[in-house]
């Protein structure tokens, strides 16, 4: 029995080094691959780039999330699917086409908060992160807020 657990806890060893190792390898491909279209759409919008970066990854688990993936989705936002991988995906974040579909309407919600005009064109990271998470986009606006500004820094997208 001894022997049983012993192989178990191995395999979740594994699989959980796996898993990392896949996060951990994704964050250069997520960043590498994103970080123009988030250039572009920080021109149009005049939001900073490592805002639309960092939430993307946080929301998309770097690209590599079930919702990211399937959905298209890289910020978790909510919404009805229509289309996609309906069949095998019962949810409630909404079905984008493709991944840049959605950092445009990510763009394009941030647009319509009342803050947006007081923001427009100011590259502090912060101040744009926690407004953005003022408005509800998050369940835990303080612990998210936090969460995405750890990516910013981390990850030097400033």
């Amino acid at each position: 029995m001894l022997y049983i657990y012993s192989m178990n806890l191995r395999f979740r060893l594994l699989a959980s080094f796996l898993f990392m190792s896949l996060v951990l390898n994704a964050q250069p491909v997520f960043f590498k691959d994103y970080r123009p279209l988030a250039d572009s759409l920080s021109k149009v919008y005049q939001i900073p780039a490592s805002v639309i970066l960092a939430v993307a990854y946080q929301e998309s688990g770097g690209g590599i999330s079930v919702v990211g993936k399937r959905l298209n989705n890289h910020f978790g936002i909510r919404g009805r699917v229509i289309g996609g991988d309906t069949v095998s995906v019962k949810s409630s974040y909404k079905y984008f086409s493709k991944a840049e579909d959605s950092y445009v309407y990510f763009c394009k919600l941030v647009a319509s908060k009342k803050f947006y005009p007081s923001l427009k064109g100011n590259t502090d990271y912060k101040k744009w992160i926690i407004s953005i998470s003022k408005t509800g986009y998050a369940a835990n606006a303080q612990v998210w807020s936090s969460h995405i500004i750890g990516v910013v820094e981390r990850y030097k997208l400033y």
